[in-house]
């Protein structure tokens, strides 16, 4: 009895040998920076402390209000918001694109310790914010208010208190 096998062969492609090509360009478009630049300090003013309070900045530094057994001399001229400017990088330019179209702040989530020259403190906290708003910017540029709460201890001990460093305001584009 014979046997036949039958074998199949089939050809593949050589594929050491087959190769395609295509193109691509490479592009990147450059956006002008987005900045955020401290014009003023933020100062609560000069005070006198009996007891216990607090003094509350408001971000447009028209208004303050007092709690407890705290007073403010002088309430025009020595107290003031922090200020900030916030631009897009577009500015006033007719040929630059604009890339964003609003912003959120990030204020400071903890209490910042003001220390006077005998090395007493004072904290201030809740942060507040008021902006000009990205839609009301003038040629990409608006304003930042920043104010707080400065809390005042029973018999405050006297002098200059000053933050021993800055507090951090971020302007996040989107």
């Amino acid at each position: 009895m014979l046997s036949a096998c039958v074998i199949r062969l089939q050809a593949q492609p050589d594929l050491t040998r087959t190769s395609s090509t295509s193109k691509t360009n490479i592009s990147c478009f450059v956006v002008s920076p987005i900045g955020i630049m401290k014009i003023r300090d933020m100062r609560f003013g000069n005070i006198i402390s009996g007891n216990i309070g607090t003094v509350v900045l408001s971000p447009e530094g028209e208004n303050t209000s007092i709690t407890g057994d705290v007073a403010l001399i002088d309430k025009t001229s020595t107290f003031s918001a922090a200020s900030f400017e916030v631009t897009d990088g577009v500015n006033a330019s007719k040929t630059k694109q604009r890339f964003y179209s609003g912003y959120t702040i990030t204020l400071p989530s903890h209490e910042v310790v003001l220390v006077n020259e005998s090395g007493e403190s004072m904290r201030v906290s809740n942060f507040t914010s008021y902006s000009s708003g990205y839609s009301n910017f003038k040629d990409g540029v608006g304003e930042l208010s920043i104010g707080a709460t400065l809390y005042v201890s029973s018999r405050q001990g006297l002098g200059n208190y000053v933050s021993s460093a800055p507090f951090p305001v971020t302007v996040n584009f989107y």
